[in-house]
Formats: C-alpha cells, sequence, structure tokens
C-alpha cells in the first residue's frame, strides 16, 4: 500500500491508503475462510447496550479531546484549528478520515479482536489488537524512540477503551470503534496537524490516551462491582426467603 500510494496521486496526509489494508486483508480473509470464521464471530447485543456505550463512547472522546488540548497548551504547541490539507477543504478531510477510520477497524476491532476474544481475556485481546495495530503504522518508527513509545501506549490504551466499548457483531463493533478512531483522528487533525507524529505530539496523543482510558476502565471496574454486590443481595435475599 505506500508502494502504490504515490503512484494513486491521492496525499497521505489526506488519505493514506495503508489505512485501507486491514479491511482489504479481513474480507480477503473471511472470503477464503468464511465456513472456520463465522461460527467464531460474535452474536449481537441488546440495542440499549448499544446505545449506551456510545454515550460513554462520546463522552470519552470528549475527554480525550480535553486532555489533549491541555497537555499541548502546557507543552506551549499552537494549535491548528480548521485548515485545508494538500488543497483539500476541512469538510472534505473530514470524510477521508472517517474512511480511513473504518478501513483499519474493519480489521482491528471487526476481525482480529473478535476472533482473539476466541482465545484470550477482553484484555488481552484488547492489548494484542492495540500493538497490532500500532506495529501496522511502521512508516513512522523512523521519527525515534519517543515516537515509536509514545504511539504504542497510545494505540494499546485506545484499543483497550474500544474493546470495552465495542461489543456484539461485526457491524455493532465496528460502528462504534471507527466513530471514535475517527473522533480520535480528527482531533489530532484539529490540534497538530501534520505535527502529530513529532515526539511532542505524540506525547500529548499518548498522555490523553492513557488518562481517557484509565478513567473509563475505572468507571467499568465501579460498575462492575456495583453489579456483583447487587447480585450477592438479590442470592442472599432469596435464600432467606426459601
Amino acid at each position: 500500500m505506500l508502494l502504490v500510494q504515490p503512484v494513486s496521486g491521492i496525499d497521505p496526509s489526506v488519505l493514506a491508503l495503508v489505512q485501507l489494508g486491514p479491511a482489504i486483508g479481513a474480507g480477503l480473509t473471511f472470503a477464503i475462510f468464511r465456513g472456520r470464521l463465522a461460527p467464531l464471530l460474535p452474536s449481537a447485543v441488546p440495542r440499549r447496550q448499544v446505545v449506551a456505550h456510545l454515550v460513554l463512547a462520546l463522552a470519552a472522546c470528549l475527554l480525550y479531546w480535553g486532555v489533549l488540548v491541555v497537555t499541548l497548551l502546557v507543552q506551549g504547541e499552537p494549535l491548528e484549528g480548521m485548515h485545508a490539507t494538500a488543497g483539500v477543504p476541512f469538510a472534505l478531510l473530514l470524510l477521508t478520515y472517517l474512511v480511513g477510520a473504518a478501513g483499519e477497524e474493519i480489521g482491528w476491532r471487526g476481525m482480529l479482536q473478535p476472533l482473539l476474544e476466541n482465545r484470550f481475556s477482553l484484555l488481552v485481546a484488547s492489548i494484542v489488537t492495540g500493538l497490532v495495530w500500532g506495529v501496522w503504522h511502521v512508516q513512522i518508527f523512523t521519527e525515534g524512540p519517543v515516537v515509536i513509545v509514545g504511539f504504542l501506549l497510545a494505540t494499546v490504551a485506545l484499543s483497550v477503551l474500544m474493546g470495552h466499548f465495542g461489543r456484539g457483531t461485526v457491524r455493532q463493533r465496528v460502528a462504534l470503534a471507527t466513530l471514535v478512531h475517527w473522533l480520535v483522528n480528527v482531533a489530532l487533525l484539529l490540534t497538530l496537524g501534520d505535527r502529530h507524529s513529532t515526539p511532542g505530539g505524540t506525547v500529548a496523543n499518548a498522555i490523553a490516551a492513557l488518562v481517557t482510558t484509565a478513567v473509563f476502565m475505572a468507571m467499568f471496574a465501579a460498575a462492575q462491582r456495583k453489579r456483583g454486590k447487587s447480585a450477592l443481595v438479590a442470592r442472599r435475599t432469596q435464600d432467606v426467603a426459601a
């Protein structure tokens, strides 16, 4: 895909063709091994759960945006704001960024993570998916160790976050993960522009991703403890009644 990019005439800052690679790979893999893979893919979750997770995902994106902006201001980094890139208007950039996010998420959260969840826990599957997602962007690894470590921390953190938000069928997972991925990329576009792969930009991205994921994972853990206590009280009540 990197070799095709110059031939295509599409500026990579507008749409990096490598973002379509995971979708192409997932599509070919499913077409070839459909009979074996179909039973391993997850079933649907109730619409109410999808809506609840969507609201939480949007809240997480707002927190990510806020932490990112504050971190950049502390670093003394200027904020780009809405701007054209390579002669492409900002409104059209929003569309190409959405296409790129969907191209990646069809492979990552649509195919790779659900299959990993058949053998590993949700957390482990999310971490592995995040590492693969990060290494897929190997083209930025020439920027130095700070960029490499920062970018991998960000992709793993965001993968854990999206892994817990995105449940249900492939379509349900891809839709929510694409939204989060797109909003994160738009945040980077609005704040850093083409400076997102600099050491300062990568560190800010990593901090925003780690803080956001830590906050929402703590919320998930608290909710699980509450549900566990409620279930325990209900069982004890039933035992007493019996």
